[in-house]
């Protein structure tokens, strides 16, 4: 099954989508390598136009490949597969789309599109700072990526919003004060983004457990306090105007939302995406 109106595997369109379905570091609730297929399987319940953004997925190219088989026991040999497939998009001329699994694959995409954009910035909307040197004696783990991502983009390329759990050290290492997403609101993320300026390539990670657990239960490591719909489509909003060169939607973990309702909002999430990622006709 293909993300919605997406066009068959090994067919090119602007944006390829494909999907990582691997949880081998997951430390409290596993189950997040289920969630491309139920991604894609939601996306059928939706429209292709978002009235959000006033864009529609119908005037646009975009494929779907398919899952990457990968090993279930090498976060390492993953994240460079992973590698492998965003640099094979990107010499297609398109740009990836990576459906998750769980946050560590993020890792190997935003290498690679730094290998490609050497002034590439990173917007992380997350409830984790991500920030660990290591995580029960692992390097390479959900709960490291962005501290190895910070290994090659210096930490003042990387944005994030919706951190609201992480270690002291965590914290005063990025620079973030608590309470968090709690006094500024939309007006940090709004500054943030304008920081990151309109021409510089920009690559989002989406760990779905920036929203708050009332609204999308279905997840790995669910935090309280977590953003509304509402906030999400005005980032998305805000993202349709930037370069936006590559995205991943990660965390969904399907099984514990027998509603189905987490599957439906992160499907809705990558529709949004999709079309800020779009080079959209005026």
């Amino acid at each position: 099954m293909r993300y919605m109106g997406a066009l068959a595997e090994g067919t090119k369109g602007d944006i390829i989508v494909f999907g990582v379905p691997f949880d081998g570091t997951a430390s409290f609730r596993a189950g997040t390598r289920f969630g491309p297929g139920a991604i894609r399987a939601a996306s059928h319940s939706l429209e292709t136009f978002s009235p959000f953004i006033d864009r529609d997925l119908d005037v646009i190219q975009y494929s779907d490949w398919g899952d990457i088989e990968v090993p279930p026991g090498s976060a390492a040999r993953t994240v460079e597969m992973v590698a492998e497939k965003v640099r094979e998009i990107y010499n297609l001329g398109a740009e990836p789309f990576m459906l998750g699994g769980e946050h560590t694959v993020s890792l190997g995409a935003i290498k690679a599109a730094h290998e490609f954009y050497p002034n590439l910035a990173v917007l992380q909307l997350d409830a984790h700072t991500d920030l660990r040197d290591d995580y029960l004696g692992e390097k390479i783990s959900h709960a490291t990526v962005i501290k190895r991502v910070m290994e090659f983009i210096p930490p003042e390329r990387i944005y994030r919003y919706g951190v609201r759990a992480g270690t002291r050290e965590e914290m005063v290492g990025a620079g973030l004060e608590f309470p968090l997403g709690i006094e500024g609101g939309m007006r940090d993320i709004e500054k943030a983004i304008a920081k990151i300026g309109d021409n510089v390539p920009l690559y989002v990670t989406i760990d779905l457990d920036v929203f708050d657990p009332s609204l999308v239960p279905g997840i790995g490591n669910p935090e309280p306090l977590g953003i509304t719909y509402r906030e999400f489509i005005q980032i998305a909003r805000l993202l349709a105007l930037r370069n936006v060169v590559g995205v991943d939607v990660v965390e969904l973990a399907p099984h514990f939302d027998q509603t189905g309702v987490s599957a439906v909002v992160a499907a809705s999430v990558v529709r949004e995406m999709l079309l800020c990622l779009a080079r959209y006709p005026d």
